[in-house]
């Protein structure tokens, strides 16, 4: 999707929404601009027994049976045998990935002082720290969080291999809290204007409504949300008081893996914005909010670490990460939130036990350029290119007399897929998106007067015909079942052309103009013919 603006939560760099939250990124996920954290699923019901919102993921009999019990620690349990490697980590992946979605929260700072902030400082956040002795609904205390904030950083750090070497503060803030923060990130990068513009595409493609505010959706996403961020710019992490015993571990656990990311490799040099480029913002997400995980995953599991979790595990986690946010209020949306935080952990999972942690930190020097390299390993290792798509909007000019030109983007192999899970199974969605090649995407308004939903054009590239074949035709389901009379899907050879938010009478015109618009891609060694 195009990058949607949100600060990273635990998701965090939610998202992408997924990612997350790391993270609304770009226009695809209204465009990143903050910190990272930690967001739980908001179901769309509460629970009047316990009055406050349900898990959905906890529904799930192998989820359930994966919760840890209130006051087990988090490398043990509190069961008279410990369980196995494989059982422990497995346990510790199911509680930790469903419930958890990615934000995009792009702020950020370098280290500082190893030393949680008490009642008498200033707030990192700005706002008047929460009681210190107590919390609200029986969540965290400020006292509490900071202590097993000390505990859990050296364990999280011998995990994964980066020493501390600097200090992360910590503050308990209150739903409400959340929402005022999430709402200053939002605007750190970009303009009202803008934001609602990204809102507009998203509608255009069927990932929102039309008509919708993608500003208060998002915020409303967070608020009920997030349970932990990390803030790059403070070098702090801030809780949400809702936070329960039994979560805890979990919400510092990634947060505090980010506190060790920043000391090491500056958060906030990664989240500045990529313009026209969504698809290189979703790529870096993956790997922060990824490498956060499987760093919290790492420790939970025990001496064995990542080595403990079988990869089939970490692969039904993606898939649940798909399958389930077809529960949830604007499914895309929750779907490429989720995605950086078990996608992304998958696929830094499987190059740790292939190289060791040392190759994790070499990609933060010669970063993933695109979401495919972040969804499989092995296009990962191979620094697999994107194929060049190059545009030409003036050659739609005819076709498009009374419209012009406001924006261009890329799409991504991840922002794709979580659009077509909405339509066919996640296992056909997973293989229809596989083989994309490079895209690029056209945004066009009215200018008279922009329409509810713009015109977008866009072409993407495959790696082969079959690829591209296999892409049609979930894809023309997906429009089909979303805007039957205003979108349209085009194939040649391995190049597939697309157009949503089509104004009445402009599509004969429009079919054959827009492909003069993307001449051939030019394609690396390799890469199709």
């Amino acid at each position: 999707m195009l990058r949607r603006t949100v600060p990273r939560a635990r998701r965090e760099s939610a998202p992408r929404l997924g990612a997350p939250p790391r993270e609304l990124t770009s226009a695809s996920e209204l465009r990143s601009s903050g910190a990272t954290g930690l967001m739980r699923q908001a179901p769309r019901q509460a629970d009047p027994d316990r009055g406050k919102i349900t898990d959905l993921a906890a529904a799930d009999p192998v989820t359930l049976a994966a919760h840890r019990e209130p006051g087990a620690s988090a490398s043990t349990g509190s069961h008279a045998s410990p369980p196995s490697p494989r059982r422990r980590a497995r346990r510790a992946l199911l509680r930790g990935l469903p419930l958890s979605l990615a934000l995009a929260c792009s702020h950020g700072a370098p280290s500082g002082p190893a030393v949680a902030a008490g009642p008498e400082t200033t707030s990192p956040s700005g706002h008047a720290p929460s009681d210190s002795s107590q919390s609200s609904a029986g969540g965290v205390s400020q006292p509490r969080a900071e202590a097993i904030t000390r505990k859990i950083m050296e364990a999280v750090a011998a995990a994964r291999g980066l020493p501390i070497t600097g200090g992360v503060a910590v503050e308990v803030l209150s739903r409400g809290d959340v929402r005022l923060f999430a709402e200053k990130s939002m605007y750190e990068h970009h303009s009202r204007d803008e934001i609602r513009l990204f809102t507009r595409i998203e509608a255009s493609l069927g990932v929102l409504p039309p008509g919708a505010d993608g500003e208060q959706i998002l915020l409303d996403m967070l608020e009920l949300g997030v349970m932990g961020i990390y803030e790059p710019k403070k070098k702090a992490m801030l809780i949400g008081t809702h936070v329960s015993e039994s979560q805890l571990d979990m919400v510092v656990g990634h947060e505090i893996a980010h506190g060790l990311q920043d000391m090491h490799f500056d958060l906030l040099r990664l989240q500045q914005p990529i313009p026209g480029d969504s698809d290189a913002e979703t790529a870096r997400t993956f790997l922060v909010e990824g490498d956060a995980q499987a760093a919290y995953l790492a420790w939970v599991s025990g001496p064995d670490g990542l080595n403990a979790i079988p990869p089939e595990v970490l692969a039904t986690v993606g898939d649940q990460a798909l399958s389930l946010a077809s529960m949830l209020d604007h499914p895309i949306l929750n779907r490429s939130l989720q995605l950086p935080y078990a996608d992304g952990a998958a696929t830094v999972a499987a190059l740790v036990r292939a190289r060791g942690w040392a190759a994790v930190d070499a990609l933060y020097r010669d970063l993933p350029t695109t979401s495919e390299q972040m969804l499989h390993v092995d296009k990962l290792v191979a620094r697999e290119p994107a194929i060049a798509v190059a545009a030409e909007p003036k050659a739609l000019a005819a076709a498009l007399p009374e419209h012009a030109l406001v924006w261009q983007d890329t799409l991504g192999e991840a922002t794709l897929l979580c659009m077509l899970a909405d339509s066919v199974p996640t296992s056909d969605a997973r293989a229809a998106a596989a083989g994309w090649g490079g895209d690029r995407l056209l945004v066009f308004d009215r200018k008279a007067g922009p329409d509810v939903t713009p015109l977008v054009v866009g072409l993407v590239a495959w790696d082969s015909e079959a690829d591209a074949r296999e892409f049609e035709a979930a894809f023309n389901k997906y429009l089909m079942d979303r805007m039957p009379t205003t979108s349209m899907v085009r194939r040649r050879g391995d190049r597939v052309l697309f157009a949503t938010g089509i104004p009445q009478g402009a599509g004969a015109a429009l079919d054959p103009a827009a492909w003069n618009a993307f001449p051939a891609p030019i394609r690396a060694k390799g890469q199709g013919t």
